[in-house]
């Protein structure tokens, strides 16, 4: 019988890159559940395993903790919504990839996560300072990058421009609107009917 290897022992740096994924998810998942106003570091460290003592050398607050979870989910929505415009540059249907990866995001933790933070951020100065450049940030980059995808579609930067407004606006209403009860059915005849229109500007 061979002998057994002992596993290998983490580094430092993985445990502490450990400890702050299982907060940051911690943090999604209670403002999903709870909202801004009703979070509590306790209860993240409690649903993340994580103690008083190793949360405080990560993240001191509250605010710090909203801050860095809705950092990385609006840098991941980016790098994903990079990713796939870079392919929809020579699909047959890019304004529906567009809609595609915009609905992915917005019905999903991403919107869910970020949305008590950001309407708490309207009245919270302090948080507001923090968190809109992030907000900011994540738009202007996602706007520039489908725009190029539709430029390179076919459309000119001006119809590019208007076209993105569009699926944007019509993902965040749909997404509002469906908190409270859903509305999937009305959802996909309102996308198809809005990919139609949208797509004849290309023809």
């Amino acid at each position: 019988m061979p002998p057994r290897t002992r596993p290998r022992r983490r580094t430092q740096q993985e445990r502490s890159a450990e400890t702050k994924r299982r907060l940051l998810a911690a943090t999604i998942d209670l403002l999903i559940e709870r909202g801004y106003t009703r979070l509590t570091t306790a209860d993240i460290e409690a649903r993340a395993r994580v103690s008083n003592g190793a949360r405080v050398h990560h993240f001191r607050t509250k605010e710090d903790l909203v801050v860095a979870a809705n950092k990385e989910l609006y840098d991941n929505a980016v790098s994903l919504g990079t990713a796939r415009s870079a392919s929809a540059r020579h699909s047959r249907h890019p304004v529906k990839d567009c809609f595609d990866d915009l609905i992915s995001l917005y019905f999903g933790r991403w919107f869910l996560g970020s949305l008590d933070a950001v309407v708490a951020a309207r009245t919270d100065k302090r948080l507001g300072r923090r968190l809109h450049p992030i907000i900011f940030d994540y738009h202007d980059n996602i706007r520039r990058v489908w725009t190029r995808a539709f430029v390179e579609a076919g459309l000119t930067p001006a119809e590019a421009a208007d076209t993105y407004e569009v699926i944007l606006y019509t993902v965040r209403g749909m997404a509002l609107a469906s908190l409270r009860p859903p509305r999937p059915q009305v959802n996909e005849a309102l996308v198809a009917r809005v990919t139609a229109m949208l797509e004849r500007r290309r023809g």
